[in-house]
């Protein structure tokens, strides 16, 4: 008796499940090269040897910062008011220098101070506001060091104007005036004692920085 016709040949003896299978494992191998390449072009790095590299930022730098200069020198202080420039009856305390001449009525004016640190010589006139008869005339004067801010107080003359009076006095001329040693920058001031208390303009001395 002959045989019935085969149906199918040998594919027809696999099971069922080996085809699904084997998509399955095609499709993760081409996740898998799919998935190598998005890495190695991820971010711009490389793939080398497996391991991923990115670049790294180089850390900007900035020039440093000059130091500012210091001051090597400073100026010298600003001269204290010794008192009211006038105060009845005196009407002005003026020390008398050719930049600054003392005016005398009927006379000449006076400018014999000759002052500077290392020596000095001062003439200082004292106004009224009325003729002084026989009335004591003093002052007194007021060093101050511009650099270390200290005052020295060095005496000053005294007189008497005459019985028939000065509308101005000038008790000494050419007071000589002992500078201290040592000084950079310095002033004086001529202080009236009496009849009243009254002050001159500072006199500048020496240099404008300490």
């Amino acid at each position: 008796m002959a045989r019935p016709p085969s149906r199918g040949g040998p594919l027809s003896e696999r099971p069922p499940w080996l085809l699904p299978a084997a998509v399955a494992v095609a499709i993760v191998i081409l996740l898998g090269i799919f998935g190598v390449i998005v890495l190695a072009n991820r971010g711009g790095g490389q793939v080398t040897g497996g391991v991923h590299t990115t670049p790294t930022a180089h850390a900007s730098t900035s020039p440093a910062a000059s130091p500012s200069p210091s001051a090597t020198t400073k100026g010298p202080l600003a001269v204290p008011n010794f008192g009211p420039t006038s105060a009845d009856p005196i009407t002005k305390v003026q020390i008398c220098t050719t930049a600054s001449p003392c005016n005398i009525p009927g006379g000449s004016p006076e400018t014999g101070t000759a002052c500077d640190l290392s020596s000095c010589k001062v003439e200082v006139a004292i106004y009224f506001s009325s003729v002084q008869k026989s009335t004591q005339v003093s002052y007194t004067m007021k060093f101050f060091d511009r650099c270390t801010g200290q005052t020295t107080d060095l005496p000053g003359p005294s007189a008497s104007t005459p019985a028939s009076g000065y509308i101005v006095s000038i008790p000494t001329d050419h007071w000589t005036v002992s500078i201290p040693n040592g000084v950079k920058s310095g002033a004086i001031v001529a202080v009236a004692q009496k009849p009243a208390v009254a002050r001159s303009e500072p006199l500048l001395l020496g240099a404008e920085t300490c």
